[in-house]
């Protein structure tokens, strides 16, 4: 049965946590009556039985369980069982004690370890179980490295807490709460918790709401697992130091011993690659792959040590300059000549155009997928007739079903997730006062430069970056407090109608970048007004969940379109040059399962780069220059959008803007997931292709351009 659980079940484990309180209440008045003291263990270790009862009582209530009922008195017998065996801990280990008083001090520090191997054991196995389908067949070399690692942080926590298990089942905790959140990002995006995640809590938080969170019987299982773990544990405890000249002594000794456990791991961290270690790759495309076969642990650790910025090989500063300037001197020699870009500089003088930049949220033409265009789809229907655009196509961008801020940081600072790492979020890491961008670019040719986002402006560390990117002013949530929603947030519409405004309160030349929120994930059912919802049903698509989540997803996108159709009708009646560009962040979260149930068997390669195409085009409300705009086809990658876009206006170009324009003579499109060449072709990053030396030219630019001036 995988039916949710009624809410009248709640009764269940909401009266064994009742029965856990009522007991623990009665062991502290029997240790009182007896004299003796009670101690703060007697009353903090069946807490966090009593929270995992209560919280499992509430989410039954809120309808969220959906496993059988025996295993829900399973649990709930279990845990207060586990919390009701803490309350013992102190007459158990004394009567272990006593057993042999003379060997008492060598044997309990051997139980201790005994106990801790157990629990890491458990807490690794937790973490595993409530979300990897495959836990049973990670290698047992992989699991194994990560209970090491898990018992030598709990010994360190261990000494750290005076030989305690107090500190130690904080690890369990942590383990088992990063397997739940773990299933719930599996479930929304289909993708792993990176270590650059934790960066971004705030921002998660923010979105967090737009799902529907539900656990089952792994879940259930894992927090058993943890709980069985913490029992253990609070059998974990030093007794009382002989006097107090000892029990200083003692304190030090653990300190230290915690200590050089601390330094041994920072150590082995910094000096030895866990996938050279244990002889596995992470992949760095779709990292979740790798977790589900290598263990959460393991691969967690491989994407941090893979988190700084590499240097690249043989690189030297004037190599990289040299290598730009070739560049360069390519684009002087080609697109800097031609007519069409000299008559657009001399307009551009005259006119100096406002730009303005819309960053659709989860905005794509889903009609890439054959078997959706098969049934009918064919895109957004005023998009795709837009027929006067400067310039229009796939945009190929580094994420998929989340990671807004890294495709908004190609576009804005001209820069490739490519070379910055998969599975890192620039907006979160690095300092951007040093780096050049499109404000700051615009801003030295007179713009103001201002930006929009209907959401709490920390979400993506953006209320400190936008400064540092050069944006005079950010519009953000409290602007929006009385908008019009629709599915996640504020419309389209109400985005649009704000830029508006700006555009009326200052006839000088602006560029404002809107970031819209209307489209986020999840794609629930309900999520959307039923009158809105399309019907598609793509041959080959069973899943019911799935094709509501397509639907509302659809119908999303339906009423972004009828959005953009209003607001280019008002840009087309202003009285001012306006240039706009609009592209899609990335895909929908769905997409990937969306994928591989339309294009089973694919290679790796073409499989994996259609989930990564998104779309774009360049606009304009007047005539412009060496431009017939008619639609002219490319396709780009989000880090060359801002340079393509401000070349066809005549607008001044960066030498590295140059640089990427002249690379498109070999490599039309690049991002996290590989590239395209100009014989059409989808290459590898580290493929051994016809383009492999531009590859790490671009990748030496890059390093000069933005590495090397962040702090």
């Amino acid at each position: 049965m995988t039916e949710i659980l009624p809410l009248t079940f709640a009764i269940i484990p909401l009266a064994a946590a009742i029965a856990l309180v009522v007991f623990t209440i009665a062991m502290i008045v029997h240790t009182r009556r007896e004299g003796r003291r009670v101690t703060p263990g007697a009353i903090l270790w069946p807490v966090p039985f009593i929270a995992m009862l209560a919280g499992m009582a509430w989410m039954c209530s809120a309808e969220m369980c959906i496993f059988e009922p025996t295993l829900l008195v399973i649990f709930s017998l279990a845990v207060e069982a586990l919390g009701a065996l803490t309350l013992a801990r102190t007459y158990i280990v004394t009567w272990l004690d006593q057993l042999d008083p003379a060997s008492g001090r060598v044997m309990r520090p051997v139980r201790d370890v005994g106990i801790l191997a157990a629990a890491s054991v458990l807490s690794v196995w937790s973490l595993e179980r409530a979300w990897n389908a495959s836990y049973a067949s990670i290698p047992i070399l992989y699991f194994g490295t990560a209970v090491f690692l898990v018992f030598a942080v709990m010994l360190a926590l261990y000494f750290f807490g005076q030989r305690s298990g107090v500190l130690p089942a904080l690890v369990v905790l942590t383990c088992c709460g990063f397997g739940v959140a773990q299933y719930f990002i599996e479930q929304f995006k289909s993708a792993a918790i990176l270590p650059s995640d934790l960066l971004a809590l705030e921002t998660a938080a923010a979105v967090s709401g737009g799902y529907t969170y539900q656990i089952d019987a792994a879940v259930t299982e894992s927090i058993i697992a943890a709980c069985v773990a913490l029992a253990l544990l609070s059998f974990v405890w030093p007794g009382r130091p002989r006097d107090a000249r000892r029990g200083a002594i003692g304190v030090a000794a653990n300190l230290c011993c915690g200590g050089a456990i601390v330094v041994a791991l920072a150590s082995a961290y910094n000096g030895v690659r866990i996938e050279e270690a244990l002889e596995f790759t992470y992949d760095r495309w779709w990292p979740i792959s790798t977790y589900q076969a290598t263990g959460f642990i393991p691969s967690f650790i491989a994407v941090a040590q893979d988190l700084p910025i590499p240097e690249p090989e043989d690189y030297s500063d004037e190599a990289a300059t040299d290598s730009q300037a070739e560049l360069v001197a390519q684009y002087d020699a080609t697109l800097a000549t031609s007519p069409e870009r000299v008559a657009a500089e001399q307009q551009f003088a005259e006119v100096q155009p406002t730009v303005i930049a819309i960053m659709n949220e989860s905005f794509s033409d889903l009609s890439v997928y054959e078997g959706l265009r098969n049934a009918g789809y064919n895109g957004p229907s005023f998009y795709n007739s837009l027929g006067d655009t400067l310039q229009r196509g796939t945009l190929m961008v580094s994420t998929n079903g989340g990671g807004t801020a890294n495709t908004e940081f190609e576009f804005l600072t001209d820069n490739s997730i490519a070379f910055v790492g998969n599975g890192k979020y620039p907006y979160q890491l690095y300092n951007f006062s040093d780096v050049d961008s499109l404000p700051k670019q615009l801003a030295a040719a007179g713009y103001r430069a201002r930006a929009i986002h209907p959401m709490p402006p920390n979400n993506w560390n953006r209320s400190l970056v936008y400064r540092q990117l050069g944006f005079e002013d950010f519009i953000s949530k409290d602007e929006f407090a009385d908008a019009p929603r629709y599915h996640s947030g504020a419309t389209d519409r109400a985005t649009y109608e704000k830029v508006l405004e700006l555009l009326a309160e200052d006839g000088n030349p602006q560029f404002v970048f809107d970031v819209t929120m209307q489209n986020h994930s999840g794609y629930d059912a309900g999520s959307v007004p039923e009158g809105d919802m399309t019907s598609y049903a793509p041959e080959g698509v069973g899943d019911q969940t799935l094709l509501s989540q397509l639907n509302t997803y659809l119908a999303c996108i339906e009423a972004s379109d009828s959005d953009l159709s209003w607001f280019i009708e008002q840009l087309r009646g202003l009285d001012r040059p306006i240039v706009l560009v609009f592209f899609g962040d990335h895909q929908p979260n769905f997409t990937t399962a969306l994928n591989d149930t339309l294009h089973p068997g694919e290679d790796t390669l073409t499989h994996q780069w259609r989930l990564f195409e998104s779309t774009y085009f360049v606009w304009a409300n007047y005539d412009v220059a060496g431009n017939d705009q008619v639609s002219l086809q490319a396709e780009l990658s989000a880090n060359e959008l801002a340079a393509q876009m401000m070349y066809l206006i005549g607008a001044p170009l960066s030498d590295y803007q140059k640089a990427l324009l002249a690379s498109r003579s070999q490599i039309t499109s690049i991002s996290a997931n590989g590239y395209r060449g100009a014989d059409g072709l989808c290459y590898e990053l580290e493929a051994n292709s016809p383009y492999a030396s531009l590859v790490d030219d671009l990748r030496s630019i890059q390093y000069l351009n933005f590495a090397r001036n962040i702090r």
